[in-house]
């Protein structure tokens, strides 16, 4: 494992590369190694990022939501090998051989709502409709028979949080808060509405005709059901270092999130809300202005936490760039 030295070294050579605006922090166990922001978090009034800034870490949700899901699992609430309609009747229209498990490892076939075209028009018009984002879901494609392949599907996410929210009686911030963030003290993360104030959370920034401009909201935005979450890498920490030491669930449950349901790639694997690499697990996020990524190293027990806000920065030649010093 390189030394912090190292490691400030080679951050220095990527701030020089790449316009950098956000925040990591790299850790190895409970000590953090490496812990910096870049840019601004508004650049219209030149606010610059910090540690404590929150960003909106989209996918990265998934960890949260499986989490849950286990959580209510090991409390006898939920049965991971159910049909959906058993605890949220409205996804009865889902096809019958559809389980959780399903919905948690991108095995059901349901085709990405982030597939669907002009999602921005079709979102705005379901809203003027008075239809509910659920109902929408549920009718969505096929892809192939549920657990006979994988496919990266938000839908399956987004349903579960419908799920978790009917069988604890909560809003998904709440039962996040409750069941995930409080108990590990994750002070500043929750649910992200942009309209919101949110004191220190940043805009989201993105390229357009050569120039940086203030990004649209994500698609889905508009809903205040099941979404995405804000977190800091300082709140990130906490969730890393809970992969390792299990204080939310029992060791055997935490252990499904990291066993392989789906095959992504010939290298690649999916548990329940992450992908699971040949000496890594990760997960990202992206959404217009934003990019998140979760990356774990659990042999050298490191964990990269990395929080953009904005989407031109090229997350993934830096982690790998970082990779190498966290591998010696």
């Amino acid at each position: 494992m390189a030394s912090t030295g190292e490691l400030e070294q080679v951050l220095g050579r990527l701030e020089h590369d790449y316009d950098l605006s956000g925040a990591i922090l790299i850790s190895q166990r409970t000590e953090v190694l490496f812990e910096k922001a870049y840019g601004f978090a508004s650049r219209q009034l030149s606010v610059p990022n910090k540690l404590n800034t929150k960003f909106h870490i989209a996918s990265v949700t998934k960890m949260f939501i499986a989490m849950a899901a286990l959580i209510l699992s090991e409390q006898g609430l939920v049965e991971l090998h159910e049909k959906p309609a058993a605890y949220l009747p409205e996804l009865a229209a889902l096809d019958q051989d559809i389980t959780l498990h399903h919905l948690l490892s991108h095995t059901s076939g349901l085709q990405d709502i982030y597939d669907v075209a002009n999602l921005r028009f079709e979102m705005s018009k379901l809203q003027h409709d008075g239809g509910s984002l659920v109902s929408y879901l549920v009718k969505l494609p096929l892809l192939f028979r549920p657990g006979t392949g994988w496919s990266y599907s938000s839908t399956g996410f987004i349903l579960m949080g419908y799920l978790l929210e009917n069988v604890t009686g909560m809003s998904f911030d709440a039962l996040m808060k409750r069941y995930v963030l409080a108990p590990l003290s994750m002070t500043s993360t929750g649910l992200d509405l942009p309209r919101r104030i949110n004191p220190g959370r940043a805009y989201g920034h993105t390229g357009e005709n050569g120039e940086m401009v203030n990004a649209e909201n994500d698609e889905l935005s508009a809903f205040e059901g099941p979404g995405e979450l804000y977190s800091t890498v300082l709140d990130l920490k906490k969730w890393c270092d809970a992969m390792f030491d299990c204080p939310l669930v029992s060791p055997q449950t935490l252990q499904l999130m990291f066993t392989p349901y789906g095959q992504v790639s010939p290298s690649t694997q999916y548990g329940y809300g992450w992908f699971l690499g040949p000496h890594y697990r990760m997960h990202g996020g992206g959404t217009p202005g934003f990019l998140s990524r979760i990356k774990q190293y659990p042999e050298q027990q490191t964990s990269v936490a990395l929080l953009c806000n904005s989407d031109q920065v090229p997350v993934e030649a830096l982690l790998s760039a970082i990779e190498p010093y966290i591998l010696e």
